[in-house]
Order: C-alpha cells, then sequence, then structure tokens
C-alpha cells in the first residue's frame, strides 16, 4: 500500500528528467548552431574586406594591370583610394545608389564587407567640390577600420598623406580633419554633389569647428576635398569622417609615386607576403581549443546522462 502515493511522484520524476534532458540538449544543439554562425558570418567578413592579391595587381604603378583594365572589368570602379602607412588601399566604386555596394564587392560578387564607394551624388571623376567616400567599419584594421584611428592626436599628426588615382590622373591627398557626427548631420552628409565652389569654404569652416582633430589647411574656392566616411559602431548613428584636401599631382610626381608603388609590390613579392586576409584561425587561434572543449562538454554529458540510466535499469 506505501508504493501506491509513490507510483504518480515517481512518474512525475521521470517526466521531469526527461524534460530536462530535452531543454538541456536543446540548448546545446542551439548553442552549436550560433557558435557556427559566428564563426562563418566572422569567416565571410574577414575574407572579403582586406585587399587581395588580385585585386592589388591593379594599384597603379607604371605596369600591367592597369587600373583602366579593372575600369573595363566593371565600368563601376571609379578610382583607387590610399592613405599611405594605413590599411586603406582600395579601388572605388560607385552605384546607382548608395546602397548598391554596401554587401557587393569590387567583382560584383555578394560580400558581407562591401566595398568602398563614391556618393551616388558625386561625379564619377571626383570634379565635384565636395566628394564622399564610404566604406565599413571592420575590425582588424580592414576597409575604413583606419578612419576610426585618426580621432589620435598622435596618429593624426603621423599621417599626413595619400593619393586619389584616377584613370588619367591623379590627386595628392591631405587630411586635415577629423570629426565625429552623427549619421543624420546636414552638413556633412547633406547632397555631396550640390555643394557648390562658394559654399565649400563654410563647409570646411563647419566641420573645423566640430573637429576633434585638425590642422590649418588653406580652402578657397575652386577647391576640391574628398570624406571618408565610416560608422563607429554598428548599432548606432555615430560616424566618423576623415577630410582631405584633393591636389592635383604633376606628371612627374604621379611617375614617382608610381615607382614607389612597383617597387614595394616587388618588395612584398619578393618576401612572399600576401596582402590578402589573414586565415580566420590565424586571427582567431581560440576557434579550436574552444570548439574541442565544447564537444568534450556534450560528451561528458551525454555519458553521465547514459550512465545514470544503466544505473537505475
Amino acid at each position: 500500500m506505501s508504493e501506491q502515493p509513490q507510483r504518480p511522484l515517481r512518474t512525475f520524476v521521470r517526466i521531469t528528467d526527461r524534460v530536462v534532458n530535452f531543454i538541456a540538449l536543446l540548448l546545446f544543439l542551439l548553442l552549436a548552431l550560433y557558435s557556427a554562425y559566428s564563426m562563418w558570418y566572422t569567416s565571410s567578413l574577414l575574407d572579403g574586406s582586406f585587399l587581395s592579391d588580385e585585386l592589388a595587381m591593379y594599384k597603379p604603378d607604371g605596369h600591367e594591370p592597369t587600373l583602366s583594365e579593372l575600369m573595363g572589368l566593371n565600368p563601376d570602379v571609379r578610382a583607387w583610394l590610399t592613405v599611405d602607412d594605413t590599411h586603406i588601399d582600395y579601388p572605388v566604386v560607385q552605384g546607382a545608389t548608395d546602397s548598391e555596394y554596401l554587401n557587393k564587392s569590387v567583382e560584383g560578387e555578394f560580400s558581407l564587407a562591401g566595398a568602398i564607394y563614391l556618393s551616388a551624388l558625386n561625379s564619377p571623376d571626383f570634379s565635384d567640390p565636395y566628394n564622399m567616400v564610404y566604406g565599413h567599419h571592420i575590425e582588424g584594421g580592414a576597409m575604413f577600420s583606419d578612419v576610426m584611428e585618426f580621432r589620435d592626436k598622435a596618429y593624426f599628426d603621423a599621417h599626413r598623406t595619400g593619393i586619389l588615382w584616377l584613370a588619367d590622373r591623379a590627386f595628392a591627398i591631405e587630411p586635415f580633419a577629423c570629426i565625429a557626427v552623427d549619421g543624420r548631420d546636414d552638413v556633412v552628409y547633406q547632397d555631396s554633389g550640390r555643394v557648390t565652389d562658394e559654399q565649400l569654404p563654410g563647409l570646411v569652416e563647419n566641420v573645423m569647428e566640430r573637429s576633434v582633430q585638425k590642422r590649418d589647411v588653406d580652402i578657397a574656392a575652386g577647391d576640391s576635398i574628398i570624406a571618408l566616411s565610416t560608422c563607429e559602431d554598428a548599432t548606432t548613428f555615430e560616424r566618423v569622417v576623415l577630410f582631405g584636401k584633393l591636389v592635383p599631382m604633376t606628371d612627374e610626381e604621379m611617375r614617382a609615386a608610381e615607382a614607389a608603388n612597383y617597387a614595394k609590390r616587388q618588395a612584398g613579392q619578393e618576401q612572399g607576403g600576401s596582402r590578402g586576409a589573414p586565415s580566420f584561425l590565424d586571427r582567431y587561434p581560440w576557434v579550436l581549443p574552444a570548439g574541442g572543449a565544447f564537444l568534450l562538454l556534450v560528451v561528458l554529458y551525454v555519458a553521465y546522462r547514459l550512465l545514470g540510466r544503466s544505473r537505475r535499469h
């Protein structure tokens, strides 16, 4: 008679045990799926974000293949942008809208990292007084991540040059201001293609007043500037923008810059170095040990449950 009241209790314990086991297994599976997705997402983002060896060949250096050939492969290519001694060293495209190249590579393929692109509101030949260029902020130094570094005074002071290469000419870039601003700012993010020669000095004055880093620059009507914009954080509207004056280069200056590019390219080839992204495991060596530890925990948990059942039977 004493065992009768215990049967419902045992049934309840047995059902509860199965429910707990199911929930634990479900949590393990969800965690495994999330971990796999996170690794895939990060790997895909990194793979498309650094300059590949295939694209690096088109950087102007006085030898084939040329930037014009890259423009032939993709008519949306407008220029090649380099900020010296940074990771900012990419071709620049221009889509029909400012969202076209958010997740599309220079080669026209899907890419989480997208491409560096000129605003669709600007003239394709960078002839506007105000030229806005966008790039993702990707941790590890890729794309426009190094724009963030210009907020630091030492970094800003140490990086003073760059080049914007077009098919038939080039501009020296003289960075003069870095600003942290809301992405809805109606001065920085106005219709860049509509800024006139007369309005440009006023725009620059506004930027200089709000900049976190700056240096003296003479901007007059008839000059042109370039703005490199990136997100400060993927979850906010905060942006960081680097401004530079565009100064036309002479043929002699262009040839000297091409020769320097060629020398760097040859040196890189001789050393066997790659300009592409490091492998996922090179950047995240903890993945394999962490994955192994997770699998070990799963095996131990399953063994524990099986052992418990065998003892009960």
